[in-house]
């Protein structure tokens, strides 16, 4: 019998039941200190990760940062945005196995899981790419849509 009574007897009911039995799950649950303080590295992340990128979508929709070229800007803010992508992708995944089992059924997760596999790919594959020569605003544009329906779509699964 599982522990959670799954809506949708999908393949990986079992893999996120066993995420959640994991030794990972096991220790976000252990204490109730441990969670709240991977989420505040996680949220640190968020801030970096997401800080640094509203700057640059914002700089390519020529709404700020109108004096240096974006070029510079992106470069200049690259280690603080990777390191935020780090602590985010550490964090992510621990937290997620304190409740694997919860996220299954939630629909906004897979949601927020599409919109970030998108805004990622999005970020590594075509905005990487803007030159300085072109303004993209459609690029900056597109990039913000993803990262803030990820967000938001973050934080409305605690409420679906």
């Amino acid at each position: 019998m599982r522990p959670h009574s799954f809506t949708y007897d999908f393949p990986f009911c079992e893999a996120f039941e066993w995420i959640e039995r994991s030794p990972a799950g096991e220790f976000m649950r252990s204490s109730r200190v441990i969670f709240p303080i991977v989420e505040s590295v996680h949220l640190i992340g968020l801030a970096l990760f997401v800080g640094t990128l509203l700057l640059i979508d914002m700089g390519l929709l020529g709404l700020a940062m109108r004096r240096q070229p974006i070029h510079q800007v992106a470069a200049a803010l690259a280690p603080w945005t990777w390191s935020g992508f780090a602590l985010l992708m550490l964090t992510g995944p621990f937290m997620f196995s304190a409740q694997a089992a919860k996220w299954h059924d939630n629909p906004v997760f897979w949601i927020k899981m599409l919109l970030l596999i998108l805004a990622t790919t999005f970020q590594l594959w075509v905005r990487r790419r803007v030159t300085a020569e072109q303004p993209a605003k459609l690029i900056g544009a597109i990039s913000l849509m993803l990262w803030i329906g990820t967000a938001l779509s973050a934080k409305m699964m605690e409420f679906v």
